[in-house]
């Protein structure tokens, strides 16, 4: 099956708004819904009369339209254009005005509409592996197709943006805030919005949205999508259930919603994504068609048992032949989504070299309570997964790992069979450098036993276990027992991880060894630019590498 987590969790959002849809009497949804609104069900409005649980509003058949498009080409507005006009050819859905406007002139002028629905579509975009500008104009072409006025295709941009952030381990209230100052919005008073939803009062949903509006339109629907965000983005389904029940335009918010929620806690609304009535063409459908090859060239979800749950992975296969395999380590609580790691792993993909990268235990969708992990944790995560690729292709000939997981990369790959190169990016010469990191904490953690730990925007409950593993750990000696081919990449003003350790860890290397300084860059490597350098570096010294 394809994997699109964000169109997936995009269409279940709208599936479950579509019994609130439109209903703006909220003390009818309070009797209708007591419980909330947690599975899908069928329209309580009269304006989807041909729907029924499990369908999608007009909203999420145009999203599920422009996935449908997306998987055999490239975005561009004239192919959305041709297939948008098929489609609403004989739909049998709720036609609104922007479409119908557009429709009026053959997909050739722009309506005035300032819905949020506009932006609501972007999902699939978000799926396709683009870059940060290229995902900002292809969202704000397909919504400006329909939606006219430009404070919809600002929107569009600052939800890329928001996504982004999130993706890279901001909260959702600091994300917001710096999408809105990372954009021009000419048209768009995003800052308004921000602090309408922020002095908002979190423990009173009904009236607060009944307060900043229910209605489609942006100066409503924006503000109020991003209080839900803001004060009540602990969890998907409760998130969504509450959106719901405000009534008013409860597909569009909930749609930009369910973005912010996948690139912070991966999928979302899995299970009930297969309850969802798609057409059976195999672009959407919830079974996997046959004649599937095992894996696709591209981005394969997989799971990996291990002592401590299961591992939630993703292998970047190549287009032709495998010529090697290798498996990169993330960085401290940043996930294998983080998109250093992805750029990394598909750079390699092309060269031939499919690419396996997991969520340690405890971190985005792998079992585990990361309180209870350790570094040492996290070195039995890689033994699984190299033991896995054993199994499942051939064992790890390259080994990245990204700042602790760097350290990890170093101590485990004498260990294993067939490693021939390794790569650290930002690491520290001594795991238990991390610790500086929460030294507000320590005291909290060595008399209680765990603290909550809040790094780079989001928190995390650390346990003492860990603290006790880092300072136990012999790393030097790992250091230099390691053999093959060794490069260190580090920045000079890297303010996490001091260049000093690159020092260290280079000093204590055999050779073959190489340095490479990554001037300007920082240690999470958030700038697009120096994310791709140090993927194209890595691709290219493998190649060489590797074949030694």
């Amino acid at each position: 099956m394809f994997h699109l987590p964000y169109t997936k969790a995009a269409l279940v959002a709208d599936s479950l708004s579509l019994a609130t849809h439109w209903v703006y009497n909220q003390s009818k949804l309070q009797r209708e819904f007591p419980d909330g609104v947690i599975s899908l069900l069928g329209p309580t409005s009269q304006y989807h009369p041909n729907k029924k649980a499990g369908d999608l509003t007009h909203y999420g058949d145009q999203t599920r339209w422009l996935a449908e498009l997306l998987v055999d080409q490239e975005y561009s507005e004239s192919a959305w254009r041709s297939l948008w006009l098929q489609k609403m050819k004989g739909y049998d859905g709720y036609v609104d005005g922007a479409s119908k406007e557009t429709m009026a002139n053959g997909g050739n002028g722009r309506s005035a509409a300032n819905d949020l629905a506009g932006a609501s579509r972007i999902a699939p975009l978000l799926d396709r592996g683009l870059t940060l500008i290229e995902m900002i104009g292809a969202a704000k072409s397909q919504t400006e197709f329909t939606h006219g006025d430009p404070s919809i295709g600002e929107t569009a941009e600052f939800f890329v943006r928001a996504v982004e952030l999130v993706k890279q381990g901001a909260d959702f209230q600091t994300a917001l805030q710096s999408a809105s100052e990372s954009g021009v919005y000419r048209n768009l008073p995003i800052s308004e919005y921000l602090e309408n939803a922020v002095n908002a009062d979190k423990d009173n949903f009904l009236v607060e949205s009944a307060r900043i509006g229910l209605t489609c339109h942006n100066p409503e629907a924006l503000p109020l999508a991003l209080y839900f965000l803001i004060h009540h983005g602990e969890n998907f389904a409760d998130c969504i259930s509450r959106n719901a029940l405000a009534g008013g335009d409860t597909s569009a918010r909930a749609m930009l919603i369910a973005l912010l929620f996948v690139a912070r806690d991966g999928d979302v609304g899995e299970a009930l994504f297969n309850e969802l009535n798609l057409d059976s063409d195999g672009v959407l459908s919830a079974n996997e068609p046959a004649d599937r090859a095992e894996y696709e060239a591209g981005s394969n979800q997989v799971t990996i048992a291990s002592e401590h749950g299961d591992l939630a992975g993703v292998l970047e296969y190549p287009e032709g032949e495998v010529t090697a395999v290798a498996m990169f380590a993330h960085c401290f609580t940043c996930g294998k989504d983080f998109f250093p790691a992805v750029r990394i792993s598909k750079a390699l993909a092309k060269l031939g070299i499919a690419t396996l990268r997991v969520d340690f235990s405890g971190v985005g969708k792998s079992d585990g309570d990361f309180a209870s992990t350790s570094f040492l944790t996290n070195l039995d995560n890689l033994h699984a997964a190299s033991d896995w690729l054993e199994q499942t292709l051939m064992g790890p000939a390259l080994l990245i790992g990204h700042s602790l997981g760097g350290a990890a990369v170093h101590a485990v790959a004498d260990a294993l069979a067939g490693t021939k190169a390794v790569v650290s990016i930002g690491a520290p010469s001594d795991p238990a450098h991390v610790l500086h990191l929460m030294e507000d904490y320590l005291k909290e953690i060595e008399s209680t036993g765990e603290a909550k730990v809040t790094l780079a925007g989001r928190t995390f409950k650390v346990g003492k276990k860990f603290i006790d593993d880092l300072k136990a750990y012999d790393h030097q000696a790992k250091l230099k027992a390691l053999t093959g081919h060794k490069l260190v990449m580090h920045a000079p003003s890297d303010l996490t991880v001091e260049l000093s350790n690159a020092g260290e860890i280079y000093s204590q290397l055999s050779h073959p060894k190489s340095f490479i300084s990554l001037p300007g860059a920082n240690h999470l490597l958030t700038d697009k630019e120096d994310a791709e350098y140090v993927a194209n570096v890595i691709a290219v010294w493998s190649q060489k590498a590797l074949k030694e």
